[in-house]
């Protein structure tokens, strides 16, 4: 979870509090599906990463976060309020001026929020065509948020343009075997370009191997004490193509150069990155190439997610 200074993140942490300060009494309603029980993410296409998060136990992940002051106690109030969230991280250009989209669920004062939203002159009432009710803009942090009784939507714009938070349609589907990998993990991703942003990240590293991966998958599973293991999963067309890209990492591993620090004094993030994936042997099974990291601590898992975006 590489370290950010995107401006639109900072204004949402400390603006979503407006969801919070309201107590919510309404009575409990039967949940809905989840998006690994229903095999979609309610986002919109075009991201380059989608992510799932089990927030009450990826807390101590969510802390490593340097855009989320989860020391803010209206910040804390927020998590405590959410069981988990889906996370779509777009990556901005001449068309896309998007950045993130967030869908979270949990128990939430919509009422109050409207409220807190109507009295503050920062934001704006706006139409929503997917929702067809309102949702909340703020050109100051270039945020759009709506708010129900069981979900919070927020999307994080590069322009001051209103942007519908909800998605358009009904979602993405969650890529066949994402579902059995993700599992019990407390935090998983899958790139949707995986060959062009993975194999654009092994130039970086100095890897001169082009893997054609069809899907690349991350799963974060707690390790012991506030650390975190990884597993990576990259599948390619055919077992042949698994055996020989296997191959070649094995031998690599044997020749990786250590990471050295860079004139701050901090590590070579390239180098550093490499060894964090190559550490351990490169499992094959079929078409897939399985990773796992050894036990990570804050430096390591921003390397790591530097491969993401996130």
């Amino acid at each position: 979870m590489r370290r950010h200074r995107s401006a639109p993140w900072r204004p949402c942490v400390s603006l979503l509090f407006f969801l919070f300060i309201f107590s919510c009494k309404s009575a409990p309603k039967a949940p809905e599906l989840m998006p690994l029980e229903s095999g979609m993410v309610p986002l919109d296409a075009g991201a380059t990463v989608y992510a799932l998060v089990d927030v009450p136990n990826a807390r101590p992940l969510l802390e490593m976060i340097s855009y989320i002051p989860t020391a803010d106690k209206n910040v804390k109030q927020m998590l405590d309020k959410t069981q988990s969230a889906v996370l779509a991280v777009f990556t901005p250009s001449a068309e896309e001026t998007r950045r993130y989209q967030l869908v979270s669920w949990g128990t939430y004062p919509a009422s109050g929020s409207s409220i807190a939203f109507g009295t503050n002159k920062d934001w704006k009432k706006q139409r929503s065509a997917a929702l067809k009710q309102t949702y909340w803009h703020s050109e100051k942090s270039q945020l759009s948020v709506a708010v129900s009784h069981s979900r919070a939507y927020v999307l994080a714009a590069m322009t001051k343009d209103p942007h519908d938070p909800v998605p358009s349609s009904g979602g993405i589907k969650i890529p066949d075997g994402f579902g059995e990998f993700a599992g019990n993990a407390v935090f998983s991703c899958w790139l949707s370009e995986p060959r062009s942003v993975f194999n654009q990240k092994l130039r970086e590293m100095g890897i001169p191997l082009e893997i054609p991966a069809e899907q690349f998958f991350v799963r974060m599973l707690p390790s012991d004490g506030q650390v975190y293991e990884a597993h990576i999963k990259i599948v390619v067309p055919s077992a042949t193509q698994a055996r020989a890209v296997a191959t070649f990492l094995t031998i690599g591993r044997a020749f990786m150069p250590p990471a050295l620090p860079d004139e701050g004094g901090t590590q070579n993030g390239a180098a550093a990155l490499a060894s964090i994936l190559f550490a351990n042997p490169v499992v094959q099974e079929g078409n897939s190439l399985l990773i796992k990291t050894p036990p990570l601590g804050i430096n390591e898992i921003s390397l790591l997610f530097s491969i993401v975006s996130l």
